[in-house]
């Protein structure tokens, strides 16, 4: 009969005094109430407003915050997860992953609700050390112990460090080994837990803290399609992001949160927005000039015997093939400014140079040959007053008439 009356006093108190997130303080705080989800207020309580940030609260990797909340009526306790996802305005799609789990006795370790003057536990949860910086969306879920089957859930923003710098293969690095967020209850005509039991997660990860007195259970009833879709909501569409950047928007904490004790008076700015996947939100570097190999200038005594065969001074596949007549290029050791390695150039009208380094080295032409025009040339024309026998007997009378 005692418990009976108890379950009703639960009942009636929930209407009225249902729990809500205090601290980190939510998004749209002013709009937020203290009732349970329905199947259309997944993730975040959804409503107008509400993702408006009224407070930045910084938590920076590897520190210990105590989350509080408000309100009388928590149903004897139950089993809480704390999570974070990178996305700045959650959807259906976002993947939560837990950073910590208390099973039973959250938000209360009592047999039923508060009484006039008792107050909510806080609970302290580590930010995970390896985190990257950057701003990211915190989430308090609740599976209450008595009462109807319901399913709670609260965001906030949290900045991480500077709220910069972090890419989604860091964040993933840190996040990816964590388990996904459990939701069930939602509706619990679908799948729901089993009344009077502390919900023993079936991954809680490796922060864990069980109360005292907790009556473990992992019951679900209706345990079939409902259950196999519902308790995979918190893994979304599977993918990490990334965190977002400070922007211009994001205020200071109020000096009456308790965020004022530990953040920053201004958050700073860094232009805002999403990062695009695998990139870094990381300054860019200053851009770098490569430096120049710096190339000796070629000298007289530098120049070889046999130009056409040297590496030193490659010849163009492109330029005209010198005539050899077996003499020895000239070394006079002058150097003729040009600007295409590999290529022929005249140097008055009885030199060349092949181009080598911005230098074409002077060499004698070949006899019969000569420069003009910037081309190497036949000196003279054959003289075409040969004797007739001569042309008989290289193409034939039937060529000449």
């Amino acid at each position: 009969m005692l418990s009976q009356a108890a379950f009703l006093l639960a009942l009636a108190a929930s209407a009225t005094a249902h729990m809500k997130l205090d601290y980190p303080v939510p998004y749209g705080n002013s709009t937020l109430n203290n009732s349970p989800l329905e199947v259309a207020d997944f993730p975040c309580k959804q409503r107008p407003g509400v993702y408006d940030i009224t407070v930045m609260n910084q938590w920076n990797a590897g520190e210990t915050k105590d989350i509080s909340f408000i309100g009388s009526a928590v149903h004897g306790g139950g089993s809480c997860q704390f999570s974070l996802t990178t996305d700045p305005q959650p959807s259906e799609k976002s993947q939560w992953k837990v950073i910590h789990s208390i099973v039973g006795g959250c938000p209360a370790n009592v047999e039923g609700n508060l009484v006039e003057g008792q107050q909510p536990g806080t609970f302290p949860v580590q930010m995970p050390s390896n985190i990257p910086d950057g701003q990211y969306t915190f989430a308090w879920t609740w599976l209450n112990k008595i009462g109807n089957r319901e399913f709670y859930m609260n965001c906030a923003p949290v900045q991480v460090g500077s709220g910069s710098g972090a890419s989604t293969q860091s964040v993933a690095a840190a996040l990816s080994p964590l388990p996904d967020m459990f939701v069930v209850n939602l509706p619990s005509a679908s799948c729901q837990t089993t009344h009077g039991q502390d919900f023993d997660y079936p991954d809680p990860g490796q922060s864990l803290v069980r109360g005292v007195g907790a009556n473990l259970g992992h019951d679900l009833s209706n345990d079939g399609p409902g259950c196999g879709i519902m308790t995979k909501l918190g893994a979304g569409n599977g993918q990490l992001g990334t965190p977002t950047q400070p922007t211009a928007s994001a205020q200071p904490p109020s000096s009456e949160s308790p965020a004022a004790t530990s953040a920053p008076a201004a958050i700073p700015s860094n232009g805002g927005g999403v990062f695009a996947p695998g990139a870094s939100s990381a300054a860019a570097a200053e851009p770098t000039t490569t430096p120049t190999i710096p190339v000796a200038e070629p000298t007289a005594t530098a120049v070889p015997s046999q130009p056409s065969s040297t590496p030193e001074q490659p010849v163009s596949s492109a330029a005209p093939q010198i005539p050899d007549n077996g003499t020895t290029p000239s070394h006079g050791g002058d150097c003729t400014p040009c600007t295409s390695d590999g290529a022929v150039v005249c140097i008055g009208t009885s030199q060349f140079g092949l181009c080598n380094r911005g230098c074409a080295v002077a060499q004698d032409l070949a006899a019969g040959m000569m420069c003009s025009g910037g081309a190497v040339v036949a000196s003279t024309k054959r003289s075409f007053k040969f004797p007739r026998a001569h042309l008989h007997r290289r193409h034939g009378s039937s060529h000449f008439v």
